[in-house]
């Protein structure tokens, strides 16, 4: 029996689809369902129950899963263990992350990864919804959040602090506001998203008691990186994550208008995390990716 249709029948199983899979590998949907095909006829088994709407194990198809399944994963490990014993990291690394994070923080950053580990490729998927790490093959997630759980693996990669931010040219406009309590007079770039509410708050320390203002709204954006450019062309006031916006206040493109508060429209508490699988063994790949993140930090 071949192991490329074990394979199949895996990758199937965990997509959830032929389409799916036949996308992964840049085939027709056809030659997937004919693996498939075979391997049932070697089997003598159906393995997936096909509708028009859905495909589904069946009985047999799970019990057979529940055995191969094991099999393959230990292939798969045997050869990572193989290669890193032998060579220095190599091989694909899936590594998803929200749009915003990716194109300001994580991209910029690739450079010198892939300098250090030129045989490691990289596969960046970019999603602001929360994508399933087992059903799509991640290797490993960069998350938003406060304290974040789960089944999988996750450790903090750093502490996100929110800067209420405005560019020269509304300061010269408009003046700077000396205190966050001024802001109600001032116009604010606003997160159209649910969980934001229209009040920030801020804080000098983590145990002070927290100041809430409500700016005027002037504008609602659903996407940080619009939200960055709506304030670099002087819209408003933002208030963003400091990975955002470090570089433009380095540069002067933008001001950090109370340098000693921490800001937020909805947790103080929040961080960036690292996301994987737990696994016996980890490839070099990702745990040289790991590494990297870790030291590079904000």
């Amino acid at each position: 029996m071949e192991l490329a249709l074990l394979q199949t029948f895996s990758d199937v199983t965990r997509r959830g689809s032929f389409a799916a899979v036949a996308r992964d590998e840049g085939v027709d949907p056809s030659s997937v369902s004919r693996r498939v095909a075979a391997l049932e006829e070697v089997l003598g088994l159906a393995l997936f129950e096909r509708t028009t709407r859905r495909l589904a194990l069946t009985e047999a198809g799970r019990i057979y899963l529940d055995r191969v399944g094991p099999i393959l994963e230990g292939l798969a490990e045997a050869a990572d263990t193989a290669r890193d014993a032998v060579t220095e990291p190599s091989g694909l690394l899936r590594v998803t992350t929200s749009v915003a994070f990716g194109e300001r923080w994580l991209t910029p950053r690739l450079a010198g990864f892939r300098m250090l580990f030129p045989r490691v490729q990289i596969e960046l998927i970019l999603s602001d919804g929360q994508i399933d790490i087992a059903a799509e093959g991640i290797d490993v997630a960069l998350r938003l959040g406060s304290n974040l759980q789960g089944t999988f693996v996750v450790s903090k990669l750093f502490d996100v602090r929110y800067r209420a931010v405005a560019a020269p040219g509304y300061l010269n406009r408009m003046g700077r506001p000396a205190h966050p309590a001024d802001l109600k007079d001032h116009d604010a770039i606003h997160f159209a998203l649910p969980r934001f509410g229209s009040a920030w708050r801020f804080r000098v320390t983590p145990g002070s008691r927290p100041i809430e203002v409500q700016p005027r709204p002037a504008l609602a954006i659903s996407n940080a990186l619009a939200i960055r450019r709506a304030a670099l062309e002087g819209l408003g006031v933002a208030l963003l994550a400091d990975w955002t916006v470090s570089d433009d206040l380095e540069r002067g493109r933008l001001v950090d208008l109370f340098p000693e508060h921490e800001g937020s429209a909805t947790d103080f508490y929040t961080a960036v995390w690292t996301v994987y699988a737990s696994r016996h063994y980890m490839p070099a790949r990702l745990r040289a990716f790991l590494d990297y993140v870790r030291d590079y930090r904000v």
